[in-house]
């Protein structure tokens, strides 16, 4: 189980990017979202929630928390392609440099 402090780094995140796209702060109640939370940093990890949750924001036009804290599988999922996406690039350029110089 993830602690307070977690959890709550986890919203925090969440309303600074909120405030950044809206200009306002979230309204959602903190100690009730606290266990939805609570369930990401378990499963992910809190450094790879806010890669989520980061990775979310650039993604979606209307990003809400409770969308996001329903679909953190596919976020996670289409997070996961787009870094092997990125991977798979590197490797074919490198590939590509050494056919050209040698």
């Amino acid at each position: 189980m993830a602690t307070y402090k977690e959890r709550m780094s986890l919203l925090h995140k969440y309303a600074k990017l909120h405030l950044v796209k809206y200009g306002s702060k979230p309204t959602h109640n903190l100690n009730a979202e606290q266990w939805a939370a609570d369930r990401l940093v378990d499963s992910y990890g809190l450094v790879e929630s806010y890669d989520l949750l980061e990775y979310y924001f650039t993604a979606t036009e209307t990003p809400s928390w409770r969308h996001f804290a329903n679909q953190a599988e596919r976020v996670y999922d289409a997070l996961d392609a787009q870094r092997k996406d990125l991977q798979e690039r590197i490797e074919r350029r490198k590939m590509a440099r050494e056919w050209l110089n040698g």
